[in-house]
Formats: structure tokens, C-alpha cells, sequence
């Protein structure tokens, strides 16, 4: 866990990233002066039952992360991670797009480049379901640690990663399963 000092706010007062622990049953606000141990030292310790999850979304400019769940917006775009031990972790963005799917955002699974399809055979065992992602789908803490940290500089991931798409989410609030490629609102 962060010290206080390792939380202190920009010279300008602002933090600019919200990271979520377990789901989010804590929450951590950081300036943009961290390290990339911030994500490491927890997705070190993942181990798929009190310790399994890692979030991290941009706090808007000005706004304070209460604030931001207050209006609606605190997970709209994020990086997460999720995985039963340090080196069995999923890493899933959510981002803005999916206009071909009726969509204004898309969460998806991040994966290794790959050829084909592949099946979501590989199982993470997590505190409440069993996660099925393919075999190139699975990260280990050093890798997932890399993609927060250039998600927490950059706002995105590097474009030589695959994306799998698995739910996207209208303006309205709507939710549609991409699971299998074809588009389906879900009630």
C-alpha cells in the first residue's frame, strides 16, 4: 500500500488517476509522479482470492474522484487487470468507440498478437467465477505492470496488442454482448 507522501497531489493540487484494489473496495488517488510499482507490487500479489484485481482510470481535469463517481463518469474508460496469481492475469480496456456496434464505448480483453482464433480454454480462478480467456490472452505481473504503466502516461495501450471485444455500452446506459461477434442488446 502507498504511503501518504507517495499519494501527495501535482504542484498544481490535482491528482490524476484513480486506482481501484479488489474491485474497487478501495481507492487510491495518485498525482502523475508515480512509478511503475505502483501497479507492480499489487499485481505481484494477485492471488485470486482476497488480492485479485487492479483498476485504473484518468480522473478528469479538476475533478476529485468522489466527484467523478458523483457525475456518472467513473467508468467510462479504464485499464483493469484480474488474475488468480502473479502469473495468471487478464487485462481488459475499456475505451471509447464501437459506432459499428451501436456502441459509444467497448470494453475488451487485451491479448498477444495472434493468427486465427483462438479458444478461452485457459481458467482464472477468481473469488466469485471462473474467468475463460485463450492461451494468449494470459499475462504475468511484469508484463500487466507495463501496460498500466504506459496506460497511466499515454491513456491507451500500444497498438501492437490484440483486442477482443466483449460488451459494449450506449450513451443511454444500454449494454450489448460482442462475445461472439455479433452484436446482441442485452435486457
Amino acid at each position: 500500500m502507498t504511503k501518504p507522501s507517495d499519494n501527495a497531489p501535482t504542484p498544481s493540487g490535482d491528482y490524476t488517476h484513480a486506482v481501484k484494489y479488489d474491485g474497487g473496495i478501495m481507492v487510491s488517488s495518485i498525482s502523475n509522479r508515480r512509478d511503475i510499482s505502483v501497479f507492480a507490487n499489487p499485481l505481484h500479489r494477485f492471488n485470486g482470492d482476497n488480492q485479485w484485481a487492479l483498476g485504473l482510470e484518468a480522473l478528469p481535469a479538476g475533478m476529485e474522484y468522489g466527484e467523478m463517481v458523483h457525475a456518472g463518469i467513473d467508468t467510462t474508460e479504464y485499464l483493469q487487470a484480474a488474475g488468480s496469481g502473479p502469473g495468471a492475469i487478464t487485462v481488459e480496456i475499456r475505451k471509447r468507440g464501437g459506432g459499428q456496434w451501436g456502441a459509444e464505448w467497448v470494453r475488451y480483453v487485451v491479448g498477444h498478437a495472434h493468427d486465427g482464433e483462438a479458444p478461452l480454454d485457459v481458467p482464472l480462478n477468481l473469488p466469485h467465477s471462473i474467468q475463460l480467456v485463450s492461451q494468449y490472452e494470459v499475462f504475468d505481473a511484469d508484463e500487466a505492470s507495463e501496460l498500466f504503466y504506459t496506460y497511466y502516461k499515454t491513456g491507451d495501450i500500444p497498438a501492437d496488442y490484440a483486442l477482443r471485444p466483449v460488451e459494449g455500452y450506449t450513451a443511454a446506459g444500454g449494454l450489448i454482448d460482442l462475445r461472439d461477434g455479433v452484436a446482441r442488446p442485452v435486457d
